[in-house]
This record gives C-alpha cells, structure tokens and sequence, in this order.
C-alpha cells in the first residue's frame, strides 16, 4: 500500500512539473511575441492614431492622455511612469502641446527613451499671424492663467491640416525604421496607403471648399488655423489658441459687428471651451451654436476631419 502511495505521489509531481513546464513555456512564447513589437508611448490622439497607421501590427502603443483629459494640463499616472520607463519610443505633437513631457521622462528614469516630435518639418504658423486681438486685448482670466502655463510661439493644431498629416507620418516611419530597420518595408507601405487616403481627402474637400474661399466662420477658440491656411478660410475666435480665457466686452462687441456684417448665422462651440460666451453671441445674431471638436478623444484622424470640414461647410450654406 505504501509503496502505491509513492508511485502515485511520483506520478502526481510529475504531472505537476510538465504542467509547471507547459506553463513556463507558454508565458515565454507570449513574452517573446511582445517582446517582437516595438513599445511605444503617445500623447494625444491624432498622435496615437498616426502611430498605430504608420506600425499596426509592429507596434504596441500606451496613450497617455485619456479620454476627456486636457493635454496641456494633463499629469501622467503611476502605470504611464512604468510603461514609459519600458518604452523605445515617446511620440509627441511638440509645440509645447505637452508641457509636462520633460518632467514625466525625467522622473520615470529612462535614459535610452527617445522623443519624437511629430512637429519637426511642419510648415508652422506662428502665433502672431493671428489677428484675434489676443496680443493687446487680454482678458483678466487670461493674464492671470499665463503665469501658469508655458505656450510657445507656434499654432500646435498641426493635426488639423492635411499637409501637416502627411509630415508627421513621415516623421513616424523615419523613427519606426531606424528602431526596426527588417520592418521598413512594412512601415513604407503603411506610409504610402496613408497618404494616398490624404490625397482622397485633398481631392474631395479642396474642390467642395473652393466656392467659399474668403469666407470666415466663428469658433470656440483658435484652434483652426491650420485648416483655413489649407483651404482658403478665415477664422474668428472667441478665445485664443490656447484657451486663454473669456474675452473682453469690447472684443465680444467687436464680434457681434463681424459677425453681422458678414451674415455668419452659425457659431461653433468645442466640447473642451466654455460654451456660455459662444451661446451669447448666436443670441446676440439670433443665430444657431453647433459643436466642433479641434481635439477629438477617439475615432478615425481622417474622419474626424471630415467631420470638421462638412460642418463649416453646411454653416456656408
């Protein structure tokens, strides 16, 4: 009886270690197929929509900045501190969109971790160019929060302009081929079906657009530049580019005669701006508010575009 008891104990253990084994060897076949993607991290959405374009299936993506949550204000959580620390790659839209990134990657310790600023080769605008009356019409709001925020001299919405898309892309497949140089070909041909999309795009929206060049069109805040440089526009904006604050009454006045004198019925809100001052102004012009996102949280970079450019342009008609 005692000697069934060690045969079975002996089976039993043995059972056991295979299985341990089996175990093992799953964990590390799933470990070694991770560990074939390249880690990445990403900021804002259109940032780690073209990420995900540009790598698919090459890349394993940790965006950082979630849902509903300010990019400019935005503080990293202890899980973006570990996966940035694990991270080849921190993907970022630059122009000071993310101020906090410099301290996030300090403190996370990772030295070998490189920054790529999707911004760089980017036909910029700067922000003097804009004649919203930000510069000598400051509200009181706005002059006490720019002592708390660092704002560079350029428009950061690069997103918003085709061209723009087209540069960042690039600037992605440069990187992920430089970290992957087998994959290349890969990353080209994903680069290549990206910018014949565009080119859709282009095609379709440069001709829908052409009828109404000069036109303008009233906003939440300046976020649309670089769209209406791209497709002949004029923009006019409660807030500034970086939200800075509500407007003077003499601006708001100044607004209410613009907006008159050119029959603009239609005045855009954005989900991330305080929608009182817009509201005001279509009652002021008995006019209609209509929301339109510069920053949307999810969805399709190319139909959130879209999006934007169908609304401006039923407000034309």
């Amino acid at each position: 009886m005692r000697k069934i008891s060690v045969i079975l104990s002996f089976i039993l253990i043995s059972v056991l270690s295979l299985a341990a084994c089996t175990g093992a060897g799953e964990d590390n076949e799933n470990k070694n197929l991770k560990e074939e993607k390249i880690l990445v991290s990403t900021t804002i959405n259109p940032v780690d929509e073209i990420v995900n374009i540009i790598g698919k299936d090459k890349v394993e993506t940790n965006r950082m900045v979630p849902k509903g949550s300010d990019a400019h204000d935005f503080e990293p959580t202890i899980k973006d501190m570990e996966t940035l620390k694990n991270s080849k790659i921190l993907f970022i839209n630059g122009l000071e969109m993310e101020s906090w990134v410099e301290k996030a990657v300090e403190v996370s310790g990772n030295k070998k971790l490189e920054i790529i600023d999707l911004s760089k080769g980017v036909d910029l605008i700067n922000l003097s160019e804009y004649d919203n009356g930000e510069d000598d019409d400051h509200s009181e709001e706005e002059d006490d929060d720019d002592h708390g925020h660092e704002h560079g001299k350029y428009d950061p919405h690069i997103w918003l302009s085709l061209n723009s898309l087209e540069v960042m892309s690039e600037n992605v497949y440069k990187e992920l081929s430089s970290i992957s140089p087998e994959d290349e070909n890969f990353f080209k041909e994903n680069l290549e079906t990206f910018k014949k999309d565009i080119l859709e795009v282009k095609d379709e929206y440069y001709k829908k657009f052409e009828p109404h060049k000069g036109k303008a069109f009233i906003t939440g805040h300046a976020a649309f530049g670089y769209l209406t440089r791209e497709m002949g526009l004029v923009q006019k904006s409660i807030e500034g580019p970086f939200q800075e604050g509500e407007p003077t009454p003499k601006k708001l006045r100044d607004l209410i005669e613009y907006v008159k004198e050119n029959n603009i019925t239609t005045i855009f809100l954005e989900q991330k701006a305080s929608p009182r001052v817009s509201e005001t102004l279509a009652r002021e012009v008995n006019g209609k508010t209509v929301e339109i996102n510069s920053l949307e949280d999810e969805g399709d970079i190319l139909d959130n575009l879209k999006i934007i450019y169908d609304k401006i342009l039923e407000s034309f008609n």
